[in-house]
């Protein structure tokens, strides 16, 4: 006992002890940004009221563990507001000064946070006093439309405009006189400081600044603010966000056309140093580079041929239109130095296959047809519609038959396959799923305004799957999906038709971007999109996803494909078009007329779509929608809307079992024409057939050991579409039972072994076994100090 009682009193002065420490603990969150890392790293730090500053440095310097990063004496504490991004103020001559008394005392809350600053050992540590203004100056190259990184420097209020130049003169070594000085205050609130006698405050400066500056003597600056190439550079750079695209994996022909547009996009140097780059992903090189060889020989011969008979090409040779072509933002077009240069690389690079120069007459589906061959040869040297590039190994425009470089084929093709493009169903209306990608004149609509795109390789973590290729891509939000895909054609390989865009979210969850005409407004930085093969939808076109109803198996409902239904389009069409992709993509070899299309609710079975009804007129259709695909046994059934198909089983109570699901076709909602169905398929007098609907949804699963009392038999209705019944679509579940047959008499343990397997069936299915041997009784509340009444009454 005696021990007991020594071993509680210890416990309490060490409690006592630790309270006291927590008393006089001061808690601040501590940031530090890591000097090699560069990511913002955020801790709590807990040090004594009078520890002083300089053990307080010490002891973030291990809670950051930045022992292998920088030395301890180029690391200090400073006063920091982590929402604006300022620093407050630093501590200098303080360093033996207890932190109790820096931080203001011990509390549970600082309305301020601190930060582990560091510095080169070449560096001095800068003097941050308090009442100055944090200001991070970016220096804008009109030549190269590149914005740098900022430079931080601290300012008071109440200097004037003129003195904030100097003082930014001296830190870039950028001259003052010719400065063109602009304040963001928030975004899209770009504000040119032209008055140089007014004061920061009076200007709008707070705590944390963000100012861009330009000094170069170019004739922009005599142009209005809001017409000058400026405003137009920093109104691109406040809208470009950072989007990080997972790119599908590719054939050999499409890899080297991606690495061929990457090159023509960023250095355009040596085009042999493109080629080699591709080499690895590539694989088996040497064949493609034979192709590659031999294409150009053949259109070089065909050039000199064309050139010696006469400059008399049919004009109309040059409007065929390439699928894509590698559109530039006007914006990028100011800089003359590159984008000339990728212009002339684009020019040396995009070829059209000469073999196929007078095929302007193909259809569409021509083109298609070309696309799903998936060799080499296809791939590199490609019809008349493609957009595949070679390596033009004498670096200068291939002449043409009619004179033409090949880029000039290429834009002229370009228009024409817009023009393919514009069809659309005829019953399409303004309110579809889906936009189309191109305006009524044919000209896509992200050709208009927003075009800044500008992406570069790059190397994602290594849990984001081996081989797969990722690009960092730098495009203005106001641009539109439309535009968007267009700019990555060059690296996906394929059309914009032909390929789709998946917005990732927080969670791994993939949603579709389908309006082409909206932007990327709701995209912010960092986010990540993930581009998958298959045909983007047009206009009036839905995806559907089309699952199997299988109502005799353990899980009826069973995924098989992604299809695409149109406005306008029938039942039957949409059949037809399944047909193949059945037969490819899930080895389900049918006919048209053995399985039928069904509306799916959740995971029950609903109307019977029939071979005649028209999607959006009579079949309601939206985007992400659901059917089932019902295999038949034989002719369908299903002729009219005012038939009614529902789906029977037989539960057999003297074996204690049920059978499998059987249709029933009704002409009408007539139960007496029910009955005498059931009577047809099971041989059971039509005097003693009894019926239930089923509860739940499909497949309407229920205890053996439930379904002969809990299930509300034989109701006293006429028709099948009033109360209790209410069925009034097809799908649903009718149980039937002969009513003279007995139930089966279980012994204890017979029971308790049924409702194990019952148990463990339904567990599978999500259904609850709510079996009891006995009625359950009402239950009566009564309350405390109440009148007592009559038990009869109750």
């Amino acid at each position: 006992i005696k021990q007991l009682v020594q071993k509680e009193r210890e416990l309490e002065e060490q409690e006592k002890r630790q309270r006291e420490i927590e008393r006089n603990t001061c808690k601040i969150k501590l940031f530090c940004m890591h000097p090699t890392k560069q990511i913002m790293m955020e801790n709590k730090l807990e040090v004594h009221k009078d520890r002083t500053l300089k053990e307080a440095v010490e002891i973030a310097y291990k809670l950051m563990d930045l022992e292998e990063a920088v030395p301890l004496d180029c690391c200090r504490l400073v006063k920091y507001d982590e929402f604006h991004d300022y620093l407050e103020r630093s501590y200098e001559g303080e360093e033996d000064t207890p932190m109790g008394l820096l931080l203001g005392g011990v509390k549970s809350t600082y309305m301020f946070d601190l930060l582990l600053e560091t510095r080169r050992p070449d560096q001095i540590f800068q003097c941050y006093k308090p009442g100055e203004v944090m200001v991070k100056v970016h220096v804008v190259d009109l030549k190269t439309e590149s914005v740098a990184p900022p430079i931080s420097i601290r300012a008071y209020l109440n200097q004037t405009v003129s003195e904030f130049k100097q003082l930014i003169s001296k830190a870039t070594h950028l001259p003052a006189e010719t400065m063109r000085v602009v304040l963001e205050r928030c975004y899209n609130d770009l504000r040119l400081l032209n008055v140089s006698s007014k004061t920061l405050k009076a200007e709008g400066f707070f705590r944390s600044n963000k100012v861009f500056i330009e000094s170069s003597e170019s004739l922009d600056r005599h142009v209005a603010y809001t017409d000058s190439h400026l405003w137009k550079l920093l109104d691109r750079h406040a809208n470009t966000i950072r989007l990080y695209v997972s790119l599908p994996e590719q054939s050999p022909g499409s890899q080297f056309r991606r690495a061929v547009y990457q090159k023509s996009s960023g250095d355009s140097g040596n085009l042999d140093e493109g080629c080699e780059r591709v080499k690895g992903p590539v694989g088996n090189m040497k064949s493609v580079e034979a192709i590659l060889e031999e294409s150009t020989e053949k259109l070089k011969s065909l050039s000199l041929q064309q050139q010696q008979e006469g400059d008399n090409g049919d004009s109309s040779k040059s409007t065929e239109a390439s699928d894509f072509e590698n559109i530039e933002s006007p914006l990028n077009e100011i800089d003359s130095s590159t984008s000339a240069e990728n212009r002339e690389l684009e020019n040396q690079i995009q070829i059209s296959d000469p073999e196929n120069l007078q095929s302007e007459e193909r259809s569409d589906s021509d083109v298609n047809n070309d696309r799903s061959t998936s060799s080499v040869d296809s791939d590199i040297l490609s019809s008349s519609h493609s957009s595949d590039t070679l390596c033009n190994v004498d670096n200068a425009p291939l002449p043409l038959a009619n004179g033409l470089d090949s880029h000039s084929i290429t834009s002229s093709r370009r228009s024409k396959a817009n023009q393919g493009k514009k069809e659309t169903w005829d019953t399409a209306e303004e309110d579809s799923g889906t936009d189309s990608e191109y305006d009524e004149s044919g000209k896509s609509r992200g050709e208009a305004q927003y075009m800044y795109f500008k992406s570069e390789p790059y190397a994602a973590d290594e849990g984001s799957g081996e081989g797969q290729k990722w690009l960092m891509v730098h495009v203005d939000k106001r641009i539109t999906l439309s535009a968007f895909k267009q700019h990555l054609e060059p690296f996906v390989g394929v059309p914009s038709s032909h390929f789709k865009v998946f917005r990732v979210y927080a969670s791994n969850q993939e949603f579709e971007s389908v309006r082409l005409n909206e932007t990327l407004s709701s995209f912010s930085d960092d986010n990540k999109i993930t581009i998958r093969l298959g045909r983007a939808l047009k206009k009036g076109e839905y995806r559907v996803k089309v699952y199997q109803l299988l109502v005799n198996e353990p899980e009826p409902c069973k995924f098989l494909l992604d299809a695409v239904f149109a406005k306008g389009m029938t039942v039957r069409q949409s059949k037809e078009e399944l047909l193949p992709q059945l037969r490819e993509q899930c080895g389900l070899d049918l006919t048209i007329d053995r399985f039928r299309l069904r509306k799916k609710t959740w995971k029950n079975p609903g109307t019977v779509f029939l071979d005649y009804h028209i999607y959006e007129e009579d079949i309601n259709i939206s985007s992400n929608w659901e059917v089932f695909l019902e295999i038949l046994d034989g002719v369908e059934k299903m002729k009219s809307m005012s038939q009614l198909a529902v789906l029977s089983r037989r539960w057999r109570p003297s074996e204690m079992k049920l059978d499998s699901f059987q249709e029933v076709v009704l002409e009408s909602s007539s139960v007496e024409e029910l009955k005498e169905k059931l009577s047809e398929i099971s041989g059971i007098p039509l005097e003693n057939i009894e019926f239930a609907k089923g509860r739940g949804t499909f497949p309407c699963d229920i205890s053996i050991l439930e379904i002969h009392q809990d299930l509300d038999w034989n109701p006293k209705v006429s028709t099948l579409n009033v109360w209790p019944l209410y069925i009034c679509d097809d799908g649903a579940v009718i149980f039937y039972r002969d009513k003279t047959e007995e139930l089966m008499e279980l012994t204890d343990e017979q029971r308790n072994e049924l409702m194990k397997k019952e148990s463990s069936r339904l567990q599978k299915t999500g259904h609850r076994v709510t079996y009891s041997p006995r009625k359950e009784k009402a239950l009566k509340i009564y309350l405390d100090g109440a009148p007592n009444k009559d038990l009869t009454q109750d």
